[in-house]
């Protein structure tokens, strides 16, 4: 497992100093970059590869507790599945152990002249695999 180690800044609250739910998926995209970057599959890496692309296709968030600015809180990021064509990450937002949020997002691979699915690139699944098993 990962741990993602950050903040709630005023820019991600709403007007009542809670952190907007559309923040929520900000914090951890972030976060995943993060990951991705440990285990090898830095978002360049994604962005660069010559063929594929892989757009997150469905995202959701549970709000637990309530999250304000300058809480510390720390995101830890799994792979939960590793698919043909998907990968499903999943997140758990902590703040002083308490649990105060998860999310799960899925990504796809898509081949960029076609946009049509194809298999994950046998390097990236070699490293959610072995990330998935941590």
């Amino acid at each position: 497992m990962f741990v993602h180690h950050t903040r709630i800044y005023l820019h991600h609250t709403d007007a009542a100093g809670r952190l907007f739910f559309a923040n929520q998926f900000f914090l951890i995209h972030e976060a995943k970059e993060h990951f991705l970057e440990s285990i090898g599959v830095p978002i360049s890496a994604i962005l660069e590869h010559p063929t594929a692309t892989f757009p997150i296709v469905h995202a959701e968030a549970d709000f637990k507790k309530v999250l304000g600015t300058g809480d510390e809180i720390e995101i830890a990021v799994t792979i939960e599945k590793v698919g043909e064509t998907s990968v499903v990450f999943g997140f758990v937002i902590t703040k002083d152990g308490a649990l105060a949020g998860t999310a799960r997002t899925v990504s796809v691979t898509v081949d960029k002249r076609t946009n049509l699915k194809i298999p994950i690139p046998p390097d990236m699944r070699e490293k959610f695999e072995k990330a998935a098993k941590l």
